[in-house]
């Protein structure tokens, strides 16, 4: 056992190995940092807007790290419910607790079925639960919408991310019933498939889960959704979910939300259009929410210096809301830039923002025919900088 310090938490935690995987008998993945500092900003986000003593449930807690932050980093937590199937997982969750010195009545401690754990809880209801699988949180949405008080706060993270970027399109139909894309900006693709499947799941039970924040980093997806009941809010949700259209040739996209309205060809360039879909076309980031996030991220010393990074670039990214993305680099290759400007000079020509997916990525508003228009345009500016420079350059004397 070794001891780790993450937060204000202190931590016996296994020897932490190079590789993380599904069969150890429970782990810390330091590389999970940001996504615990999500969970517990998020967590005060919901104590500021309710005001009262929260139940928070952690179903899947291992070693209790997120359940002992929640307690010793936010001010309103009633009572922790820490719950993981496996006895070594509980046995050195509860020294944890007993190591920073969590009063006993401030946490309850179970070794159950997740789903079990969850659907047991349904007198009392939950205001926050912390969902953090391995893997695909499908198998417990379900159980989590009907344990979470309306007005509650869901902290879902998924780890399967290959399948829904793309690299297994058939596993991701069978879990999501959506066909993801293998594009430049896949990874979006995912978070609104995965939106689009925690929201029909909840759904059937005329439950409302409304997206508030988005991230997507390293291995994993990061949302956040507000809980809300009625067959009114139900319907404003499914009526934000649809279909994207893109074409690999031209990196045309459009969004559509009717069958009836997708088209087979692109009308930029003729080649056949690929259907990602069903997902949700709405709104990644709840402008208030992610606001809180970065303020309170930026006014801590306990969350991490990539944490506050994180959240400055989503914080600017929330204010152009589009349905995907472009890569400069992508459109340099496509359109055959001579050579690529920097990110923040194409951000300014296209009048977009910076996106946290990827590095070189940029939102813009403007109509696919205005970018490619101003591409061109940007193409012209290039090639004339490159032509005064090898005017300005001399040329070399030969020896």
């Amino acid at each position: 056992m070794e001891t780790v310090v993450e937060g204000k938490a202190r931590l016996l935690v296994p020897e932490i190995p190079k590789t993380v995987s599904s069969d150890m008998p429970v782990f810390y993945n330091p590389k999970m940092r940001v996504n615990r500092d999500l969970a517990v900003l998020g967590l005060q986000y919901l104590c500021r807007k309710l005001g009262e003593p929260l139940k928070v449930a952690d179903p899947l807690s291992a070693s209790g790290v997120r359940a002992i932050r929640f307690l010793l980093e936010t001010d309103c937590v009633e009572k922790v419910y820490a719950n993981d199937i496996n006895p070594t997982a509980v046995e050195i969750m509860k020294k944890n607790f007993e190591l920073n010195r969590i009063p006993p009545e401030k946490y309850e401690v179970y070794q159950m079925d997740a789903n079990f754990f969850l659907r047991r809880e349904w007198g009392f209801g939950f205001h926050y639960v912390d969902l953090d699988p391995f893997g695909t949180p499908v198998p417990f949405i379900e159980s989590v919408a009907l344990s979470m008080k309306r007005g509650g706060i869901l902290s879902l993270t998924a780890t399967d991310t290959a399948p829904l970027a793309g690299t297994y399109p058939k596993t991701c139909m069978r879990r999501y019933m959506a066909r993801p894309l293998r594009n430049e900006f896949k990874h979006e693709v995912g978070i609104r498939i995965l939106i689009k499947k925690v929201i029909e799941l909840a759904a059937q039970y005329d439950i409302a889960m409304i997206p508030l924040f988005a991230y997507s980093h390293l291995h994993y997806f990061k949302l956040f959704f507000t809980k809300e009941r009625g067959v009114k809010r139900v319907d404003e949700l499914i009526e934000q979910i649809g279909y994207l259209q893109y074409c690999f040739e031209c990196m045309n996209r459009k969004e559509v939300r009717e069958l009836y309205e997708i088209k087979e060809r692109c009308p930029h360039c003729g080649s056949k259009f690929r259907v990602a879909g069903p997902l949700w076309l709405g709104k990644l980031w709840d402008e208030e929410f992610t606001a809180f996030l970065h303020e309170e991220a930026h006014r801590r010393e306990e969350i991490a210096k990539e944490t506050r990074r994180i959240l400055s670039l989503i914080k600017e990214e929330s204010t152009l809301q589009t349905v995907g993305f472009y890569v400069l680099s992508k459109l340099a290759e496509k359109l055959k830039l001579p050579h690529q400007p920097p990110i923040r000079v194409a951000v300014k020509f296209y009048e977009g923002v910076r996106t946290h997916f990827v590095g070189d990525g940029f939102r813009t508003a403007l109509p696919f025919e205005e970018v490619l228009k101003r591409t061109e345009e940007l193409k012209k500016e290039v090639e004339r900088y490159l032509a005064s420079r090898r005017e300005e350059t001399p040329p070399q004397d030969s020896a």
